[in-house]
């Protein structure tokens, strides 16, 4: 207790000095606050771009069909499946997919592009795809229309088709036949050429089955789950409690490999540019350490001339260096979650939108969590701990008779 009142007095005592060095690791703190905050909420925004538009939490297909995907790795949703599904309390919604490649003519012209089958309802309460739709109805809008279609604006502007048009099919069925069918334009997706959707087609689920002769079979099932960084524990259990053996479960992470290896190499550079920052301010926070040791050495000789511990002097500088990082944060709080607040409202535009791991984003936003606060908090307190040590040894060491004829 003793300990603790020295420090804090001295603390008053040189008001400019103490002023100096708080100021410079409540600085520390709020900029490594942020910068965590921006990392978190920026990440956070990516991953649920990615997602909500597409991907989901977590997916089932057939054993091997990540790694080589196929038209014949196909399976069908057991009843025991579906209620799984429904009974899971952390899955707010499902849908199944079909995949395939088509060639598409009109007229005088064709391409090649890849098509998707979707439950209309079902996909609508996984991702965003009725919000893709910039032209025209969505799928389940046109009750009247047979095989209707979504086509991306890509597509729409190579083939120049436009909405109620016809377009003929052809494709592979699952049987070994040739699939052919026409199919009617209801809507268009897509904001410009560079979007994913936008070399996409998409159809209903009963539409795909029958033109590429499927029968019930899907090729996927997408989950959405109440939060995204439970997707590994979700898709580990789910794996662990399916009937059938065939069926493979893979969380986001897995599914989206390479945009999540990207982003896990950012996060790596991100942290090594904090722990530079952290490294410079443990320099300056050093440098006024030892500037503060060394004006009061003829304090601290007279001190061990009149009998005073050295270990007492010793605990004195480590508590008066640690009493002052914990003030400063707990100042240096209110400014960070204040910031972070502002910049998780408002967020900070990018011109022109950037591509991350396949993903386009044109706004930087920041999270407020405990880990944003906590973490930063640790760090700033350890480091101004750690690099007390050094002038406190030097001052519990120092010769009584040397130091009180100094200054």
């Amino acid at each position: 207790m003793l300990t603790l009142r020295l420090a804090f007095r001295n603390l008053l005592r040189h008001k400019s000095r103490s002023l100096l060095c708080a100021m410079s690791m409540m600085g520390a703190y709020v900029l490594f606050s942020i910068s965590l905050g921006f990392s978190d909420g920026s990440y956070g925004n990516l991953i649920r771009m990615l997602t909500d538009t597409h991907s989901g939490h977590v997916q089932i297909h057939k054993n091997g069909y990540l790694e080589r995907p196929s038209l014949f790795r196909n399976f069908i949703i057991s009843p025991v499946l579906k209620k799984q599904l429904s009974a899971n309390p952390e899955i707010e919604a499902w849908a199944a997919r079909i995949f395939s490649a088509v060639l598409i003519f009109r007229e005088n012209k064709s391409t090649i592009a890849r098509l998707m089958a979707i439950d209309p309802e079902q996909e609508a309460q996984v991702t965003t795809m009725r919000e893709k739709v910039q032209a025209g109805k969505y799928l389940s809008e046109e009750a009247d229309v047979i095989n209707p279609i979504l086509l991306g604006v890509h597509l729409q502007k190579l083939l120049q088709a436009k909405l109620g048009e016809t377009l003929i099919f052809v494709g592979q069925g699952a049987d070994g036949s040739i699939a052919n069918d026409l199919f009617t334009v209801v809507g268009i997706v897509g904001k410009s050429s560079a979007d994913a959707e936008s070399r996409m087609i998409y159809m209903t689920l009963e539409s795909a089955q029958e033109f590429l002769s499927l029968g019930g079979r899907i090729h996927e099932v997408v989950l959405r789950l109440e939060n995204y960084s439970v997707a590994r524990k979700q898709a580990a259990d789910l794996q662990e409690h399916l009937k059938n053996k065939e069926l493979d479960v893979q969380p986001w992470q897995v599914v989206e490999e390479q945009f999540y290896k990207a982003m896990l190499a950012d996060q790596q550079g991100n942290w090594i540019s904090q722990a530079i920052i952290m490294l410079i301010v443990g320099l300056v926070v050093l440098i006024t350490v030892l500037m503060n040791s060394f004006e009061r050495r003829h304090e601290y000789g007279l001190l061990l001339a009149l009998g005073t511990p050295p270990g007492f002097i010793f605990r004195s500088i480590i508590v008066e260096m640690t009493l002052l990082s914990i003030l400063s944060v707990f100042v240096g709080l209110f400014f960070s979650i204040g910031l972070n607040l502002y910049f998780t409202l408002n967020g900070i535009a990018i011109e022109p939108p950037m591509e991350y791991g396949g993903v386009v984003f044109s706004t930087m936003s920041s999270e407020v969590s405990l880990f944003v606060l906590f973490v930063p908090a640790v760090f700033t307190i350890g480091v101004a701990f750690l690099v007390a040590f050094f002038p406190a040894i030097k001052s519990a060491r120092a010769i009584p008779i040397e130091a009180m004829r100094e200054n």
